[in-house]
């Protein structure tokens, strides 16, 4: 349950520090970034100094509602040393606390995270009365991840069964797609590039070339009346044997093993993932 409670070490002797003891004691907070800080004074230059007007951790900062705001009636802005402007609560984070604010609800709010300059990078936390909304649907959260923890190895064996049994399905799936493309390559022709007649040709490049056995190219060379043993690795290039390398190229191959087709392996994803 250390969720309950936000993280303030290193921040307890910056101005945060005296929300300690009652966010101890179950005083409603939530945190959440700061939008439209591209917009404002965030990150700008002090004209009188030239340093960059980036609050610190743990420092104060202010919010305060701004219903005549043309894109959202429950705007809530968000200023720093109350002459700097840095930006909003984010749209879902004031509708919650706006109708509070206008009731007279408490909210102080600091700054957790300074950001690094960019957009949506400064990050506040508030606490107060008007952060009940929020801080309960927190607690919610933090109460069933507690409750269902220890249910959660069993769900996660559940769900790694269940992943394992789609990464079978999908590896049936892609050795039949490539079964149906090896079929369809092996039935199309080709046109072999060989070297001139009468050359010295390296037999196991030839069987290479050709994506065939070297018995496949005796046979072939046979057919030709070339007569290659086990113990040749080179064979003149005639005519018969280029026009019968050229024929056995074009015609269709001999039908494929499915089964020894070769599919590199699916990785299950974690249940985090599935």
């Amino acid at each position: 349950m250390a969720d309950a409670v936000p993280d303030l070490s290193g921040l307890l002797d910056a101005p945060v520090g005296i929300e300690a003891a009652v966010l101890a004691k179950g005083e409603p907070w939530f945190s959440s970034e700061i939008a439209g800080l591209q917009f404002y004074r965030y990150d700008a230059r002090d004209e009188m100094t030239g340093t960059r007007l980036r609050p610190q951790p743990g420092d104060r900062l202010h919010i305060v509602r701004d219903p005549e705001n043309e894109y959202d009636g429950n705007a809530c802005q968000i200023w720093w040393r109350n002459e700097h402007m840095l930006g909003h609560l984010p749209r879902y984070a004031a509708a919650q606390v706006a109708p509070l604010l206008d009731a007279g609800a408490a909210a102080r709010v600091y700054v957790v995270d300074p950001g690094d300059g960019e957009a949506w990078s400064l990050r506040a936390l508030v606490v107060g009365a008007a952060a009940t909304p929020l801080y309960e649907r927190h607690i919610e959260h933090v109460v069933r991840d507690a409750l269902e923890a220890p249910a959660r190895p069993k769900r996660e064996r559940r769900l790694q069964r269940r992943a394992e049994r789609f990464t079978h399905i999908l590896q049936a799936h892609r050795r039949r797609r490539l079964a149906d493309a090896a079929e369809t390559l092996m039935a199309v022709g080709f046109e072999p590039a060989l070297p001139a007649i009468g050359s010295r040709i390296d037999l196991s490049d030839l069987a290479g070339d050709l994506a065939c056995s070297d018995s496949t190219v005796v046979r072939i060379g046979k057919k030709a009346g070339v007569v290659i043993s086990r113990y040749d690795y080179y064979a003149e290039l005639t005519q018969a044997f280029a026009d019968e390398i050229r024929a056995w190229a074009r015609a269709p191959r001999s039908k494929l093993d499915r089964a020894s087709v070769y599919v590199p392996r699916i990785q299950a994803e974690t249940s985090a993932n599935v």
